[in-house]
């Protein structure tokens, strides 16, 4: 992995894979000169490299990566204990292993750079807003983030692509050829951004039509 980390500046729409969806966009805008808010995103490599890497927590006798294939692999979707067992297995998993060293300095280190005290979590998946499956609003975000809980928060965007909306979406989601989302790469960037105290926010929805065709 040769970056942990990287400013928004550095993305495009073509970025999906690194940055995630959320990350492209941000990324997107900040280049078209729009009024966004500055960051960085960590990289959805660095996700990756902790699931490979990273110790397994004590008791857990395979890695991380095999272990979260596991539980996935024991889910019956239309049936709801069976898919939080699953969720919360897998979330303790991930939040109860310790951050590399190196990934944990990179995100701080970037943070600094900001020289602000309070950012936004906000994750971000590689499949967010795809044709086979929108993720936008399944993850989480936390707010009011500071350095004491930055890395923790980036953990914590980590373990929401396990919740149990997640699953079900994964789950929900067909792919070509009844290829099931659970067993596709869908990894999870998480973007970190200035904290803006906002007198009113929103999301919008658009629908494009296409030229001389009726299809939206």
């Amino acid at each position: 992995m040769d970056n942990i980390t990287l400013t928004f500046n550095k993305f495009n729409n073509k970025s999906v894979k690194l940055a995630g969806g959320k990350g492209a966009s941000l990324g997107e805008m900040t280049q078209a000169k729009l009024p966004v808010p500055p960051g960085f995103v960590v990289l959805a490599g660095a996700f990756d490299s902790f699931l490979k890497d990273t110790p397994p927590p004590v008791g857990v006798g395979q890695d991380l990566n095999v272990a979260i294939e596991a539980e996935l692999n024991k889910v019956k979707h239309n049936d709801v204990n069976s898919v939080d067992k699953a969720s919360n297995v897998i979330r303790d998993l991930i939040l109860d292993s310790q951050v590399p060293e190196k990934i944990s300095r990179e995100i701080v280190k970037e943070f600094k750079k900001l020289k602000i005290k309070w950012v936004a979590v906000r994750s971000s998946a590689t499949a967010e807003d795809s044709k086979v499956a929108s993720w936008a609003g399944e993850l989480d975000t936390f707010l009011y983030v500071n350095e004491k809980n930055l890395v923790e928060a980036v953990k914590k965007c980590w373990a929401s692509l396990f919740t149990p909306r997640a699953i079900f979406h994964r789950f929900e989601k067909k792919l070509h050829f009844e290829k099931k989302l659970h067993k596709v790469a869908v990894s999870v960037a998480a973007a970190v951004q200035q904290m803006v105290d906002s007198e009113v926010s929103g999301v919008a929805f658009s629908v494009l039509r296409l030229p001389r065709t009726g299809i939206n």
